[in-house]
């Protein structure tokens, strides 16, 4: 079960890295203000589903290897804080854009 955990981790981080790439490309493309805020907030989502997804994937492989025993409370903690910030920043930054769209 772990091995298929692993594997539809880094599954999903490269997923979530490729589509956030057609995105960028998408947004080089279209010419609405609109369209092209939107696909630059979505790619910057979809990079930071692939900062949580790196994250909890490497939280379960150290688990599954013992590795979280030498892992530092501090060290822990800050992958964590990455993990939340990174999901608060690109929600906001979603957020405003959206905003921003809809009061044109």
């Amino acid at each position: 079960m772990t091995t298929l955990i692993g594997v539809l981790g880094i599954i999903t981080v490269v997923l979530a890295l490729v589509v956030a790439w057609v995105f960028h490309v998408q947004k080089r493309k279209v010419r609405h203000p609109g369209s092209r805020a939107l696909s630059g907030a979505l790619r910057y989502q979809l990079i930071g589903e692939a900062v949580l997804g790196l994250g909890t994937l490497a939280f379960s492989i150290g688990a599954h290897f013992g590795w979280l025993e030498n892992w530092t409370i501090f060290q822990q903690s800050f992958i964590r804080f990455v993990m939340f910030a990174t999901s608060a920043g690109t929600t906001l930054h979603l957020w405003v854009t959206v905003y921003r769209i809809s009061a044109k």
